[in-house]
C-alpha cells in the first residue's frame, strides 16, 4: 500500500490509493473513455472537403455551413438536453451504470456514422454522438469529486482534461492521414477505428471497476464521510446553485468561452491548407502539435492552479482569467502567420505554445465547481456546466460559418470568435472575487447537513 501510495503521489494521485485497486483501476479506466470520446469529436475537421464531396457539397459556403455551423448546432443541443437529464438521472441510478449507457449510445452512433449514406443520415448521426458528451460531463465530475479531495482536485481534473485534449489532437491527426491517405473512405474508416475502442474500455469499467461512495472525500462536523447517495435534485437545489455567484460566473464565462474552441476543432485545419497552402496531413499534424500543447496546459495548469490554490485560493481564479486573456494574442499569430506558417519548428512552438495557454483554465475550473457545491448538487451543477459549455461550443462554429457566408476574408471571420475570450477573461472577475467566500460556505452547509 505504502508503495502504491508513493507512486500515485509522485503523480499528484495520492487521494486513490484510499479507494484500493478497483477505485484505481475506474479511475484510468475513465481517462481511457474519456480519450476516445474527444478523439471523435471534432473528426469532421480535417476531413471537410473530403466528406462534403461524399455527400454533394461542393461549394465551399455549402460545406462551411452544414458540416461546420449545422452540426455542432444539433450536436451540442442534444448534448445539453442529455447533460440537463444527467443531473436528475443520477439521483435516482447508478452513476456507473448511466456512464456506461451514455458510452455506448454516443459511440454506437460514431461507429454507424462511418456507414452513412447520404447528408441527412450523417446529420442524424452525428447528432445522436451528442449522448456521449452530453451524458459524460456531470456523471464523470462528480464521481471524480467523490475519488479526490480539494488538496488534489484541480490535478486529477486536469488528468481528465489532458486525456480529453490529447483524444482530440491524436483523433484529428489520425482523421488527416486516413483522408489524404484516401480521400474517398479514408474519412468513414477514421469514425470507425475511433470509436471501436470505447466499446472493450466500457466492458472493462462496468465488470471490474467500482463507484466511490457519495460524498466519500468529504468530513462532517465529526470527521465522518457525508453520504449524500439518497439524496433526490429538487428545484430548490438548483435555485441554490444560482445563488452561487462563483457558479454564476462560471457559467458566464463558458458560454464565450467555448466559442474560439469552434475555431480551433473545425476550422484551423482548413484554414491551414488554405491560408497557409499547407497540406492536409501537415495542416492536421499542426494542430495535433496543438494539442500537445492542450495535453501540457491540462496537466501543468492543473498542477500550478493547485499549487496557487494552495497558497492563496483566489490565486486560482486569477491564473485563470489572465491566462484567458493572454491566450488571444498567439492565437490570433496562427490566424495571421504568413511565412511563419513556413518556419518549420518556430511555427510548430507556436502552435504548442498556444495550445498551452488557452487549455489552462479547462484545467481548474472543473476543479473550482467542485470545491464550491456540495457532493448531492454536484451532479446537478455539472449538468448545467455542460448545458452553457455545450452552447458555446455549438454557438461558436455555427457564428464563424454564418461569418464566413458574408465575408471572403476568411481570418478577419475566424479572428471575430477568438475575440469572445474577451468578455470570458473577464468574467472570472466575479469567480475572484466569490471563490474563498463560496468555499467557505460549502463547508459550512456540510457541517449542519
Amino acid at each position: 500500500m505504502t508503495q502504491k501510495k508513493s507512486a500515485l503521489r509522485f503523480v499528484g494521485l495520492q487521494d486513490l490509493a484510499q479507494h484500493e485497486a478497483r477505485g484505481i483501476l475506474a479511475f484510468w479506466m475513465i481517462i481511457a473513455l474519456s480519450f476516445f470520446l474527444f478523439a471523435d469529436q471534432n473528426l469532421i475537421a480535417p476531413n471537410l472537403k473530403n466528406i462534403g464531396a461524399s455527400f454533394g457539397l461542393v461549394e465551399q459556403a455549402d460545406i462551411d455551413w452544414y458540416l461546420g455551423g449545422l452540426i455542432p448546432i444539433f450536436f451540442f443541443i442534444l448534448g445539453g438536453i442529455v447533460s440537463i437529464s444527467m443531473g436528475y438521472l443520477s439521483q435516482i441510478f447508478s452513476r456507473k451504470q448511466l456512464l456506461i449507457l451514455t458510452v455506448i449510445l454516443g459511440e454506437t452512433s460514431c461507429l454507424l456514422t462511418a456507414y452513412a449514406r447520404d447528408y441527412n443520415e450523417f446529420l442524424i448521426l452525428r447528432t445522436l454522438c451528442g449522448f456521449g458528451l452530453g451524458g459524460i460531463f456531470p456523471l464523470l465530475f462528480s464521481i471524480i469529486g467523490d475519488y479526490f479531495s480539494n488538496t488534489s482536485r484541480a490535478i486529477a481534473t486536469g488528468f481528465v482534461s489532458l486525456s480529453m485534449g490529447l483524444g482530440v489532437g491524436i483523433g484529428q491527426l489520425v482523421g488527416g492521414i486516413l483522408g489524404e491517405a484516401d480521400p474517398v473512405n479514408g474519412w468513414r474508416l477514421s469514425f470507425l477505428y475511433l470509436s471501436i475502442p470505447s466499446f472493450f474500455f466500457a466492458a472493462i469499467y462496468y465488470f471490474f471497476c467500482s463507484e466511490p461512495k457519495r460524498g466519500a472525500m468529504e468530513l462532517d462536523s465529526q470527521g465522518n464521510s457525508i453520504d449524500e447517495a439518497s439524496h433526490k435534485i429538487t428545484f430548490q437545489d438548483f435555485k441554490i446553485l444560482f445563488a452561487n455567484k462563483t457558479n454564476i460566473g462560471v457559467f458566464l464565462q463558458g458560454i464565450p468561452g467555448c466559442v474560439p474552441w469552434g475555431v480551433f476543432f473545425v476550422f484551423l485545419v482548413d484554414h491551414y491548407e488554405r491560408a497557409h497552402s499547407l497540406g492536409k496531413t501537415e495542416a492536421a499534424g499542426l494542430l495535433t502539435f496543438s494539442a500537445i500543447g492542450v495535453f501540457m496546459g491540462f496537466f501543468f495548469g492543473g498542477v500550478i492552479g493547485q499549487w496557487l490554490y494552495n497558497i492563496k485560493k483566489v490565486y486560482q481564479p486569477i491564473f485563470c482569467g489572465l491566462s484567458t486573456f493572454l491566450g488571444i494574442f498567439p492565437a490570433l499569430w496562427l490566424l495571421y502567420a504568413g511565412d511563419l506558417a513556413h518556419s518549420g519548428l518556430p511555427f510548430v512552438l507556436l502552435n504548442i505554445f498556444t495550445g498551452f495557454l488557452i487549455s489552462i483554465t479547462g484545467a481548474n475550473v472543473r476543479a473550482v465547481l467542485i470545491n464550491v457545491n456540495v457532493p448531492k448538487r454536484r451532479a446537478a451543477i455539472f449538468s448545467l456546466y455542460n448545458l452553457t459549455d455545450d452552447l458555446g461550443k455549438g454557438l461558436g462554429p455555427a457564428m464563424s460559418a454564418a461569418i464566413l457566408l458574408r465575408t471572403t476574408d476568411r481570418p478577419l471571420a475566424l479572428s471575430i470568435s477568438i475575440l469572445f475570450w474577451i468578455p470570458c477573461s473577464l468574467f472570472w472577475w466575479i469567480i475572484i472575487k466569490n471563490y474563498a467566500k463560496d468555499e467557505i460556505l460549502m463547508q459550512k452547509e456540510l457541517e449542519h447537513a
